[in-house]
């Protein structure tokens, strides 16, 4: 593979300052930045203590303590001096005011002193400006409160000490958007940016009619790859209908000129030039050859803070090169400029089995360490808690009479009251276990062991530390919070798994489990879309959104090897080797057809009843669930593959137009796919999915790993004469050392 570009001509101040050629390992790329344009007028963001993280609001309390939150500054904004935190806060009546106060720091910088007395007892509101010299990427609020009762010697503790920040408290960042200045070097950025706040919009241009594989499957690695890039944060990708040019937000285009009529329109901005739906190599000057496909990353015609990201080429080889490409890592990091070229890009290489990063993928034990964790401290009477995230490979299945053991590595300051001072456990927000922290000369590298039962230890868990830190004889009249006092969990620690690998097939609830089956290859190496031969607006849209959820799973940067084909076109060898995600109306997509012996939804009073309860009798099989079903609800079922059971076939369909749109919503909206349960089908409503089961007896098998091994298998019969061979040889060795002693 090698890419293949030049250096584009750029002018400032009406003289020509560069022209070069870059090749490394035989890549040669092309830059080019166009000059800014109008940047459009500024806006606003507030951000209540709910989106810090305390929807509640926060008390402070005893002598000293603070609360620290966390923001950051978008890459594409230019903040502005209205730039503020307006506190809001209510605070003990017993507080005196000269020896009270709560302090507003940013970036550790204190910005305002307030006094804690009677002016402020009841809800109060202090604007504070933030000057935005001090503000970087990542930025922390602060607030302290340093507070007293009395003259005399007090009661660190006591209940009279507090102040509250009030859930109105609101951090007001005022912004003018900058004009982007495109370099695929950037990518993902602007289409996601890590500092921005709220939900990503991603607006994809692709052709409906006279639309080949190549650019679509093109278009299902180009939304793999950007969900990837967005992994747990929220987004909204949608396909933009019409004149999808006129979206003021990020757009993706996938596809031909031919197939795409609204590359045409972009003609004038493109570095690459484009003439009779051809575009023409900058070198030279003739049109692309067939499989070159070209990368190109522009401003938005009319919004100069957003991009257009077009793959394209002159043949649909030439996109899925394209797409390739921007999805293959290393490769995808020698892209620089506005453009590329691509002239050749195969699959990228395989990504290991099983291989998930940071998941306990064995049965055994595996230390915090090995899952990627860090050693952590916490100090203080107020000591945060410590947070540690397990997750388990969704195929180790543990019976449910053993229990998880984890052995805690821990340490701890001396001088604390042993009465008092404890280290707690909680999972998933509930308490679990705890240990007294009792030697007064403090503990390094202690131990402390307790169990999970199996049935509370999911795919993923929040395992939590918490430390009780009280100082042993405190003075009271001279009390330091948190200088003498710490509580420190290290990456020692171990977590012993005993179980074994398989997992329980069909089974829709795992797709919340990192998508598993389907990305039991991180690469999606195993993984086939089957689309109906005549696409609609409807099917596109879900492929989009069930390509960017499964994306927001996956972790390998080695490159994107999924496939796609139409249902008329699909092969033997792809039914038999990979999943199946199928897409589209019952009508629209023959395969349906094909399946429908194999699907178990149960409708009641439908003349169109895929299963009756008189045949479920005739079975001998009890009624498992029952569906009042109406034509407008999407459908989602999971089944055994009829052509390899260590494959599963997933079907996304729906009767009409808006059952299968709700079918997509349920990948593209966070709080819908968060709600799917174990069960074999879904029915999604307008208020979101519901699980049900509908199986009979070889509906559902465990499958394991060697069932999923890509390596040839060694027939049972050769392990027969190998056993005969090994049986005779050691017949002959016996022999041997028997004639000898015998002589």
């Amino acid at each position: 593979m090698f890419l293949s570009a030049l250096f584009k001509r750029h002018i400032v101040s009406l003289m020509t300052l560069l022209l070069g050629i870059l090749v490394l390992g035989g890549v040669t790329l092309i830059w080019a930045e166009p000059a800014p344009k109008t940047v459009p007028l500024g806006g606003s963001l507030d951000l209540e203590l709910g989106d810090l993280g305390d929807p509640e609001g926060y008390t402070l309390k005893t002598v000293k303590t603070q609360r620290i939150y966390h923001f950051t500054r978008p890459k594409g904004w230019s903040l502005q001096p209205e730039t503020s935190v307006n506190v809001t806060f209510q605070h003990s009546p017993s507080l005196l005011p000269e020896r009270s106060s709560l302090n507003v720091l940013v970036n550790n910088r204190i910005l305002k002193t307030i006094s804690l007395g009677d002016a402020n007892v009841t809800a109060t509101s202090q604007q504070v400006p933030i000057p935005v010299d001090i503000l970087k990427d990542h930025n922390t609020l602060a607030f302290q409160v340093d507070q007293h009762y009395t003259y005399k010697c007090e009661d660190p503790f006591s209940g009279e000490l507090w102040t509250t920040l009030l859930p109105e408290t609101t951090l007001h960042l005022a912004y003018k958007p900058q004009a982007i200045r495109p370099n695929l070097a950037h990518f993902p950025y602007p289409f996601f940016d890590t500092l921005n706040y709220g939900k990503t919009a991603m607006g994809y241009l692709a052709p409906e009619k006279s639309v080949s594989d190549q650019s679509l499957e093109a278009l299902a690695v180009t939304a793999t790859l950007l969900g990837q890039h967005i992994n747990w944060r929220e987004t909204r990708p949608f396909l933009a209908n019409g004149n999808g040019l006129d979206t003021n937000e990020n757009l993706i285009i996938v596809g031909t000129p031919t197939e795409i009529s609204q590359i045409s329109r972009l003609s004038a901005h493109l570095p690459v030039s484009l003439k009779d739906n051809r575009f023409y190599h900058p070198e030279s000057q003739q049109p692309l050859a067939e499989g070159h496909g070209v990368l190109q990353l522009i401003n938005h015609p009319t919004h100069s803070d957003k991009a257009i990201l077009i793959v394209s080429g002159n043949t649909p080889e030439g996109v899925l090169n394209a797409a390739r490409l921007l999805a293959q890592y290393p490769s995808n990091q020698l892209l620089e400029g506005n453009y590329a070229i691509v002239e050749e890009q195969g699959m990228g290489s395989p990504h290991p089995f099983r291989a998930w990063e940071h998941y306990t993928q064995q049965p055994g034990i595996t230390s915090f360490a090995q899952l990627g964790m860090k050693t952590k401290t916490s100090r203080g009477i107020t000591a945060p808690s410590l947070f540690y995230t397990l997750r388990k490979m969704p195929d180790l299945w543990i019976p449910g009479k053993e229990n998880i053991r984890i052995k805690t590595v821990y340490s701890y300051s001396s001088q604390l009251d042993p009465t008092q001072s404890k280290l707690e456990v909680r999972l998933n927000g509930k308490p679990l276990a705890s240990r007294p922290l009792d030697n007064p000369e403090g503990e390094n590298q202690a131990e402390f062991n307790f169990e999970i039962p199996s049935p509370e230890f999911f795919t993923y868990n929040d395992l939590e530390y918490k430390f009780h830190l009280f100082p042993k004889k405190f003075d009271a009249c001279h009390f330091v919070t948190d200088v003498h006092t710490w509580g420190t969990v290290h990456n020692a620690t171990t977590l012993d798994v005993s179980g074994q690998i398989k997992a329980p097939l069909p089974d829709v609830g795992l797709l919340n489990d990192g998508a598993f089956p389907f990305a039991i290859y991180q690469d999606w190496s195993q993984l086939s879309f089957v689309l109906p031969e005549n696409l609609k607006a409807t099917d596109l849209d879900t492929l989009i959104n069930v390509a960017t959820r499964f994306g927001r799973n996956a972790k390998s940067r080695t490159g994107i090897n999924l496939s796609l084909t139409r249902s008329n076109r699909l092969t033997e060898e792809i039914k038999k080797n990979n999943h199946l995600i199928v897409i589209g109306s019952t009508e629209e997509n023959t395969l349906f057809k094909e399946l429908e012996s194999k699907t178990r939804l149960l409708i009641q009073s439908d003349s169109e009843s895929r299963m009756t309860l008189s045949e479920l009798e005739a079975e001998g099989r009890t009624q498992l669930a029952s569906l009042n079903y109406t034509p407008d609800q999407g459908i989602v079922e999971e089944l055994l593959s009829p052509w390899n059971n260590a494959r599963v076939v997933l079907l996304i369909t729906g009767k009409t137009a808006k059952a299968l749109k709700r079918s997509s919503q349920l990948f593209g909206k966070d709080l819908w796919f968060n709600q799917i349960q174990s069960g074999n089908l879904l029915v999604v409503n307008q208020d979101g999915p519901k699980s049900l089961t509908f199986l009979k007896k070889g509906d559902a098998r465990f499958i394991r790993p060697e069932d999923y091994s890509p390596g040839p298998k060694i027939p049972s019969w050769v392990w027969v004469i190998f056993a005969i061979f090994a049986f005779l040889g050691f017949l002959s060795v016996f022999r041997f050392f028997f004639s000898r002693r015998s002589s």
